[in-house]
Formats: C-alpha cells, sequence, structure tokens
C-alpha cells in the first residue's frame, strides 16, 4: 500500500526538523564569537571561517520552518529568527537628514584576470564619485583604465601586480599625504588625504589576505584594528576587507570607532546577483561622518560587485 504525498511530506519535514540544530548554532554564531576574547586563538579563528554565511543560514532557517509547518504549526513562530542576522552584523552609521553628501566613495574589487573595465567606467559616468578605491588592480586592466578614464579622476594613487593584490585610487580631488604600507606577507595598503571643503580626510584603501589561515585571520584582524584607532580624526576605510560585518574584525572596528556604511547585500561571489555570496566589500566611515545613498553596484565584469556611498557631514562643517 503506498503512503500518501501528504503524509509523505509530513515525515519529510519530521525529519527535516533536525536541521534546525545546525541552522540555529550558525546564526548564532556571532553571539558566540563575543563571548571569546579578542586575543589571537584558534577557536576564535575557527569560529570565525564559520560566522560569515549569516545569510545562508538565515535562508535555511526559514525554508526549514516553512516545511517543518507542514507537520507543527508552531514552526511558523520561529520563523522570524532569520531576521537575527540584521541584529547582529557589526554597527552602521547613522543615517543623514540632509539630501547634501560631502563625499561619494566607491570601493570596486575589478578582478586580476579581468581585462575589461568599461563596465566600470560606464557605472562611474552614470553615477558619479568623488574617491574611487580599485582591488586586485593589475598592469593590462590599469592600461585600459587609464585610457577609458582619460582625463577623469586624474588623481591617482596606484599600484598594480599580476597577483590579487593590486591596489590602487582615483579620484576627483587631489591626493595628499600619501603613505603605503607592505604587511608581512608583502600586501599593501595605501593611505591618503584628501581636502572636503576646509576639512582634510583620511582615506584608506586595503585588501588583507583571506583568512584561510589562522595567521592571515590575525594580521587582518590587526590591520583593521590598526586602522580603527585612528578614527579621532575624519577617516574611510574601503576595498575588499575579506570580512563580513558578522567577523572578529569588523565587530572590532566598529568598537573602534569605524562604522559599516554598506548593507549587508553579497557583493562575492557575483553568480546569481550573489545569492550565495557574502558581503565582503564595505565602505567603513568614523562617527564624523553619516551615511546617505548607498548601493551596490553592477555587474563590472569582475567576480565581486562594487559598492557606493554617499557620506554627509555628522555635524555642520563647511563643505564648500
Amino acid at each position: 500500500m503506498s503512503v500518501a504525498p501528504t503524509s509523505r511530506f509530513r515525515r519529510l519535514a519530521g525529519h527535516a526538523r533536525w536541521l534546525a540544530i545546525p541552522c540555529a548554532f550558525g546564526l548564532l554564531l556571532p553571539l558566540l564569537c563575543r563571548l571569546f576574547p579578542t586575543a589571537p586563538n584558534t577557536l576564535t579563528w575557527l569560529l570565525d571561517l564559520a560566522v560569515h554565511w549569516q545569510l545562508l543560514y538565515a535562508s535555511f532557517w526559514f525554508a526549514l520552518c516553512l516545511l517543518c509547518a507542514a507537520h507543527t504549526r508552531r514552526w511558523l513562530l520561529l520563523a522570524p529568527f532569520a531576521l537575527l542576522p540584521l541584529l547582529t552584523a557589526s554597527g552602521s552609521l547613522p543615517n543623514a537628514d540632509d539630501d547634501k553628501p560631502a563625499l561619494v566613495v566607491v570601493a570596486a574589487n575589478v578582478y586580476v584576470g579581468n581585462r575589461n573595465p568599461a563596465p566600470l567606467v560606464a557605472w562611474l559616468r552614470a553615477h558619479p564619485a568623488d574617491v574611487v578605491v580599485l582591488s586586485e588592480l593589475s598592469e593590462p586592466y590599469l592600461d585600459a583604465l587609464s585610457h577609458a578614464l582619460g582625463s577623469d579622476y586624474r588623481y591617482r594613487e596606484l599600484h598594480p601586480r599580476s597577483s590579487p593584490f593590486g591596489i590602487g585610487i582615483v579620484s576627483r580631488l587631489p591626493l595628499h599625504g600619501v603613505s603605503v604600507i607592505d604587511d608581512a606577507d608583502g600586501i599593501q595598503t595605501v593611505a591618503v588625504e584628501v581636502r572636503v571643503g576646509t576639512q582634510l580626510v583620511r582615506i584608506v584603501a586595503a585588501h588583507p589576505m583571506p583568512p584561510h589561515a589562522r595567521e592571515w585571520h590575525d594580521r587582518r584582524d590587526a590591520l583593521l584594528r590598526a586602522i580603527a584607532s585612528d578614527s579621532d580624526t575624519p577617516l574611510i576605510l574601503a576595498g575588499d576587507l575579506n570580512a563580513t560585518p558578522w567577523s572578529t574584525a569588523l565587530i572590532d572596528t566598529a568598537r573602534g570607532g569605524l562604522l559599516r556604511t554598506t548593507s549587508i547585500a553579497p557583493t562575492w561571489p557575483h553568480r546569481g546577483r550573489g545569492v550565495f555570496g557574502i558581503p565582503i566589500d564595505h565602505i567603513l566611515a568614523s562617527r564624523h561622518w553619516r551615511r546617505g545613498a548607498a548601493s551596490r553596484g553592477p555587474d563590472i565584469g569582475s567576480d565581486h560587485f562594487p559598492v557606493r556611498v554617499a557620506l554627509h557631514w555628522a555635524d555642520d562643517r563647511a563643505i564648500d
């Protein structure tokens, strides 16, 4: 005698409920990580590797609740738990209350294998920025980009490489106080200053190693903490930070005074509009700023989506 489809479905739902345990554990990981000291240790690193996939955990949790509701309707009461990643993400800047941004910043990982800057340039012309931070900048891409930009964004500090760690800044505003720092792996972080009205603003472009090994995780976190420690003056950190809003890196920078301006929408990998991706491209800013219009950009021929934000002063500083 065959089992009715409805009975079979309910039996499946009864078995599926056991998946709630790993899903719930994944969603609670950001809170669990905060129970441990920030000092480097293997456990913190391992937990941090798993914490990035909050949007995936939330999607599975929500689908699981709908499935299990066919067996027990009380599961619908647990579905809102899928919103937990919104609450456990690192702190973000308050929204601006005016429509006059002081500075517009873009961060774009252009992909080291990409040779065609036309999509990026077209987007920048449709949605201009004052400062653009570029990650994975290669010599061939730079040559094509310089030709495509012409005299636009004529202030440039560029350090291309054949590896994925070329980095650079192009700007409509003059660049001052340029410094380039190499870490233990030879990866460069670029810092510049631009004048916004009467105020000097420090902008840092960074692309740390992905945290696949504990030492890379520790160096990434140490780098971002060091940058955040200088946030007493107006500061912006932008780039492919290889960290999500739930990671130890961004939690620490928020404690240090650098807050997210961009959303938790996935930026890598770009396939399927990032539906199975994670947000690792960020623009962080000190408390001198307020967040205006923020968006994830289009496909620019990279495996990442770019991000863009309009920043406003938090006070009445002159912007003319």
